[in-house]
């Protein structure tokens, strides 16, 4: 498992709430809390970090 910040902040403003949240199993009220500052990355658990992480890995290649 790790967690990369800046792979997840990329993600956020590359991808739809709705794409990621279907793609990893992160809820959508979760991810809009991110990208509202209600909420902080580094306040995530390490599990929905990685999981972020590695779709965001995944769409990069793309």
């Amino acid at each position: 498992m790790k967690a990369d910040k800046e792979k997840i902040e990329w993600l956020l403003q590359n991808a739809t709430q709705s794409e990621i949240s279907l793609a990893t199993g992160v809820a959508q009220a979760n991810l809009s809390n991110l990208v509202k500052g209600k909420r902080k990355i580094e306040n995530l658990t390490l599990k929905v970090a990685s999981q972020l992480t590695e779709y965001a890995d995944e769409k990069m290649k793309e």
